[in-house]
Parts: structure tokens; C-alpha cells; sequence
């Protein structure tokens, strides 16, 4: 009779023999039947998971292999081989993509159907209402929140096609499917729109007001038109802005031409700004383009010493000089051609 201990020392060497045998399946699938499914089974994600590895077997013409289209045939049967090599390959794929803890819970199953139905069993239960709960929770606090139109929908409809997942249309008759879908857009509408950031107002009261009203994906359609009309003006902007910075920091000081009159009546030119000084003259105070040395003493000059009192100004201001500024296209113009006024010039 087998002791205790000995059954012990036995079971121990079954489990061993087990996670043996699953973790060589488990590397068996991973190399001879890997599948490119960027998601992996857990306690949490059937609804997500079960569509993606759904729609990867669809594509490589295996589907009838989880949902029954093509059952085991006899082994007798020429085309037995066959089938359970695919059987096997699919298996593999359904292994392959759900974490590495799970994998000791449907290795013994003998078809991936027996697989797929037993994930199914498990993971998923059409009447769980947390999960609807928590899915429609998740749908009413999402907020658009400053981030991007694309970010935030995208979200919104991952979280609707959960819902639908667990909650199918109800109705049979093609009327009242019609009729349950189209005021179930209508509600999705007010949820994208109610999330959307406040300086999409505008463009929130426009959807609401379309005739007919819009599906959800015409809704998401017109305010990504409009968030990317926004973008464009505020970099516009931008540049605008940025360019009259630069103008203005770039900018030089206008180069002014001025005249001193000292106490002798003599008028000598001034100039102010970048590069003063005669360079025919030396005198600093004003340049060589101006220099009445080389392009003579307008009239204008002598009409003003002569109606000018040296003495009154002298008796007036002591030691002191008037300053007067003209324009530098003034500064060489013939009294003819542009009549000023002594009065103007000393003003």
C-alpha cells in the first residue's frame, strides 16, 4: 500500500512532469506558431482580446477551426492529417497570445474550438453588469482634457464597441434595429460633443444644429475640421508674431540730420546715429554726404543770417545754441525747389 508520503513525492513528480510539458508547448508555440498578436490574454481583457485573435484566424482562412465550421473528422478520413495539423497551428496561436500564467488552464484541451469555447466560458459572461457599469462610467468621465480631438475619440469609440460586445442590439425586426441604432448615435453624439474642450464651442453648437442630425462619425468629421482650422490660425499667428519680434529687434535708429546754430550765426551740420562724423571736414557733427564743404551752402543759410540779429539772440541766450532738425532729404534741397521758411527752420 502506498504511504502518504509517497503519494506526495508522486503528485509532486505529476505537476513537475506538467509545467514540463507546458512550458515546451508554450516554446513549441512560440517559435512554430507564432502569431503576430500584439496583445496577450489576462483576467481583465477577453472583450478586447477575443475580436483582435478573432480577426487575425479570419484572415488566414482558419476560422473554422474555433467556431465549429470545420469539425474533427475521422481519423480514417484522408483529410484527417490535414486537420489536425491546422487544428494544431491554430491551437498554437490561441496559446501563444494569452499570458504565460494561463497557459496550464487550456494546454489539455485537445481542438482550438475546445480552447477558443473554454476562453469564452471563463472570461466572459454576457449578463456580467459590472463590467457595462464600469464601461459606461468610463464613457462619461472621459473628457477631451486639453489633448488631441484624435486621442479622445479614438478612446470613446474603444470603449463603445466594448459596450456593443456585451450588449448587442436587442431587436429583431430590421425597423426597430434602424430605430434603437439611430438613437443610440444620437446619444453617442452628445457624449463626444458634452467632452470636447470649451474653445470648441462654436463648432459644438453647429453639430447640434445639422439637419439631419449627424451620425457620430459625421460629428468627429466636422470638429476635427474645425480643430485643425484653429491650429493653422494660432501658427499664423505665431509667425506673425515672431517676425515682427525679429523686425523690431532688428530695426536700426533712423539717421536724422539736425543744425547748430551757435552764438555766431553760423550754421553748422549735426548728424545723429550710426556712423556720424565728416570724413572731409573731421567735424563730428555731421557726415561727408552733408558736408556743405563739398556741396556748398544753400541759400536757405544766407536768408536766414541775414534776417537773423546776431546781437538780440546773443542778449537772449547767452553762450547757448539752438538745435533744429529737418529731414535729411531737406538737407541739400535748393530754396527753390522747396521753400522753407526761416521761421520753420528755427522752430
Amino acid at each position: 500500500m502506498e504511504t502518504p508520503s509517497a503519494r506526495v513525492k508522486t503528485y509532486e513528480r505529476h505537476n513537475s512532469i506538467l509545467e514540463d510539458l507546458t512550458a515546451g508547448m508554450t516554446q513549441l508555440a512560440s517559435h512554430e506558431f507564432a502569431a503576430p498578436i500584439g496583445i496577450k490574454l489576462d483576467d481583465n481583457n477577453y472583450v478586447l482580446w477575443s475580436p483582435i485573435v478573432e480577426m487575425y484566424i479570419s484572415g488566414k482562412e482558419k476560422l473554422g477551426y474555433i467556431n465549429g465550421d470545420l469539425p474533427q473528422p475521422l481519423q480514417t478520413d484522408p483529410t484527417f492529417r490535414k486537420w489536425r495539423t491546422e487544428n494544431a497551428m491554430v491551437k498554437g496561436w490561441l496559446i501563444n497570445s494569452m499570458n504565460p500564467k494561463l497557459v496550464s488552464n487550456f494546454i489539455r484541451f485537445s481542438t482550438a474550438k475546445a480552447v477558443w469555447d473554454n476562453i469564452a466560458t471563463t472570461y466572459f459572461d454576457g449578463t456580467d453588469t459590472s463590467q457595462v457599469y464600469e464601461l459606461k462610467k468610463r464613457v462619461t468621465r472621459l473628457k477631451q482634457g486639453g489633448g488631441s480631438i484624435e486621442t479622445y475619440y479614438n478612446n470613446l469609440q474603444g470603449l463603445w464597441r466594448e459596450i456593443d460586445f456585451q450588449r448587442p442590439n436587442p431587436m429583431e425586426c430590421n425597423t426597430d434595429i434602424q430605430k434603437y441604432n439611430s438613437l443610440l448615435q444620437e446619444d453617442r453624439v452628445y457624449i463626444f460633443l458634452d467632452g470636447l474642450d470649451d474653445r470648441l464651442d462654436n463648432i459644438r453648437a453647429d453639430v447640434l444644429q445639422m439637419q439631419p442630425f449627424p451620425i457620430v462619425e459625421q460629428a468627429y468629421a466636422q470638429v476635427r475640421r474645425e480643430d485643425l482650422r484653429q491650429s493653422v490660425m494660432l501658427k499664423n499667428e505665431e509667425v506673425i508674431s515672431r517676425g515682427a519680434m525679429l523686425s523690431k529687434e532688428g530695426q536700426k535708429p533712423q539717421h536724422r540730420l539736425s543744425f547748430l546754430m551757435p552764438a555766431n550765426g553760423r550754421p553748422v551740420a549735426k548728424s545723429h546715429g550710426e556712423g556720424a562724423g565728416c570724413t572731409h571736414c573731421g567735424n563730428t557733427k555731421h557726415t561727408k554726404d552733408t558736408c556743405f564743404k563739398i556741396h556748398g551752402y544753400p541759400d536757405l543759410w544766407h536768408e536766414l543770417k541775414a534776417k537773423k540779429k546776431p546781437e538780440a539772440r546773443r542778449s537772449e541766450h547767452p553762450g547757448c545754441a539752438t538745435l533744429m532738425s529737418i529731414e535729411p532729404t531737406l538737407s541739400l534741397v535748393p530754396a527753390q525747389e522747396s521753400p522753407i521758411s526761416a521761421k520753420e527752420q528755427t522752430d
